[in-house]
Order: structure tokens, then C-alpha cells, then sequence
């Protein structure tokens, strides 16, 4: 995001020295629009903000000598964070933990199933690689189902995953039914008494017919208590129509947003949960390793630009 983070420093420049007037609050308004389009946030959502901008601070007071640009910004940084702060934040490591806990004791108690989707490369197997070792730093015995029958290789990159990360992977046959590939994980995951099932799944476009409904086959097979979505954050706008066309097709409860530490732009980010109705963005990935998933802070990301 350091292109972002980059032009608020060059509207701080600009306007500092401006009058506070009608029609330089306009100006300003309409360059921090400006910023926000060419740095991926889509041109729906930097419309909605200029709008939210327009509104809050027309007719406010401000001293004659005072910043424009401050002005600008303490206005913009409420905006922001309205735009990403999802309907309902799930903190889903937490959660995971939490429920287990309750059905520590009983002996016919369900694994927790977590359905990862996403497009190939956007960094979707080395997410659930990511989970895996976040879960199991806290004690949670995982199973990972190799559901990506399609691709060529995919069950052998996961299982390179599994095993680093030291957890147990299921797979089947290329070209088998994904879904019972799915099916297979969870009842081992049953039998050996585990915590957790994370499902991969074929990465094909959202507009891809058969896709669809090998996804909505899985999901009406497995009955996951989380569908979430992998988007690349590198991809711009495009993520956002990704998250956009899974959730009308498939009903998502999350996103992840990975290669957030290689994303120049930064603008991804702001438009998915406008996009996708107040999906939360429940973690970005912050580089290579297992432990670079970051729980998403809304007030954090955006302070972090705009400070």
C-alpha cells in the first residue's frame, strides 16, 4: 500500500497551505476520489466516499487559517473505516478454539469445517497452510482434505505444506469426485477425533460454470461452518469482482486477502467488504513464512495510510 500511503502524503502537501472554502474542500475531496480509483479501489465505492466526505463536511466550521488537508483527512479516516468495518467480525481462530472448548469432554463432537475457495494463484493452498499452523500453535488437531482434483500437482503442493506444518492430509485420485474427496477427510477427521478439517478446492474463475457447481456440490456435501475466499491482493480490482461473483454464487462468510506485503497499490483492500455487502476480511497475508497471516484491524489499515 506504500503507493497509497504515498499520495496522502502528496494531498498533505497540497492542501496544507490551502483556505478552507467551499470550493477547495471540493477540489481536495475530488484528488483524494482521484487517488483512491488509480490505487484500486473501485470507482463505486471512491464515489461512495467522496459522497460521505461531501456530506460531513459541508457547512462544518473550521478556522479560516486552518489545514485543509488535516481537514481533508480527520473527515476521510471515519469514511474509511465505515467502508471496510464488516456487518459482523469473526475472529476465526478465536472461535475455533472456543467451540472445541465446549465440546471438549463429549465423545460424538463434530470437527470444525472450513472451506477455502479462490482462484488459482492468488495464494489459496499456502493459506491453508497458514491456518494449519495457526490452529495447531493452539493445540488444534487438523486434517486437510485434498479436494483440488483438477489441477495437476495440487495435492502434492498441499501435502509439501502438510507435511512441513506436521499435519495429516487426505486425498484421492486426479479427476475423482472433489466432494467425496471432502466427505473422506471428514470422517477421519471423526474417527481420529480432530478439531479441525480445511478443505482445498479446485481453483478455477468464478464465471466457470462447472466450477460453481463442484463448489456448491462441496458445500452441500461437507455443510462447512466457514466458506471463505483467498483473493490476491496484487490483482487489483479484479479481486474484488472475484469476491463479488463467489459470494452471489456460493454465499461466503469471509475473505482472506493474501500478498498484502507485495501490494504497491493497497486499494484492493478498501472495496471487497463494500463489495460483498459487509463480508469480513478475516486475515491478510503478510509474507512467506506460516506465521505471516495477520488477523485484519480496520482502524489499523487505514490509520496506517493516512498517518
Amino acid at each position: 500500500m506504500s503507493s497509497l500511503k504515498k499520495g496522502v502524503g502528496s494531498l498533505k502537501k497540497k492542501f496544507s497551505t490551502y483556505e478552507i472554502t467551499e470550493k477547495n474542500i471540493q477540489r481536495a475531496i475530488t484528488d483524494f476520489k482521484r487517488l483512491l480509483i488509480t490505487n484500486d479501489v473501485s470507482i463505486e465505492v471512491a464515489n461512495a466516499i467522496a459522497t460521505d466526505l461531501i456530506n460531513k463536511m459541508k457547512g462544518k466550521r473550521a478556522r479560516r487559517f486552518s489545514d485543509l488537508s488535516k481537514f481533508l483527512l480527520d473527515n476521510a479516516e471515519p469514511a474509511l473505516i465505515k467502508i471496510i468495518s464488516p456487518s459482523k467480525s469473526i475472529d476465526l481462530i478465536e472461535e475455533i478454539v472456543e467451540s472445541r472448548k465446549k465440546t471438549e469432554q463429549s465423545l460424538t463432537k463434530e470437527p470444525v469445517i472450513i472451506l477455502l475457495l479462490g482462484i488459482n494463484g492468488t495464494g489459496k493452498t499456502t493459506t491453508i497452510a497458514k491456518l494449519a499452523y495457526l490452529l495447531k500453535k493452539k493445540k488444534m488437531r487438523v486434517i486437510l482434505a485434498a479436494s483440488d482434483t483438477f489441477r495437476s500437482g495440487a495435492q502434492e503442493q498441499l501435502k509439501i505444506h502438510a507435511d512441513k506444518v506436521g499435519v495429516k492430509i487426505i486425498s484421492g485420485d486426479y479427476g475423482s469426485d472433489s466432494a467425496a474427496v471432502a466427505y473422506d477427510a471428514i470422517a477421519h477427521a471423526k474417527s481420529k477425533y480432530a478439531d479441525v478439517v480445511i478443505i482445498d478446492t479446485s481453483g478455477r474463475m468464478a464465471i466457470n460454470k462447472d466450477l460453481m457447481q463442484e463448489m456448491m456440490k462441496i458445500k452441500r456435501v461437507t455443510r462447512p461452518d466457514y466458506t471463505i475466499l483467498v483473493v490476491d491482493a496484487l490483482a487489483g480490482n479484479d479481486a474484488t469482482k472475484q469476491a463479488s461473483e463467489f459470494h452471489k454464487s456460493i454465499n461466503l462468510d469471509g475473505v482472506i486477502l493474501s500478498k498484502m506485503d507485495a501490494d504497491a497499490r493497497g486499494g484492493a483492500l478498501i472495496s471487497v467488504t463494500h463489495a460483498t455487502n459487509g463480508l469480513p476480511v478475516m486475515y491478510i497475508g503478510t509474507g512467506q513464512k506460516y506465521s505471516d497471516l495477520e488477523k485484519f484491524n480496520p482502524e489499523k489499515y487505514i490509520q496506517k495510510i493516512l498517518k
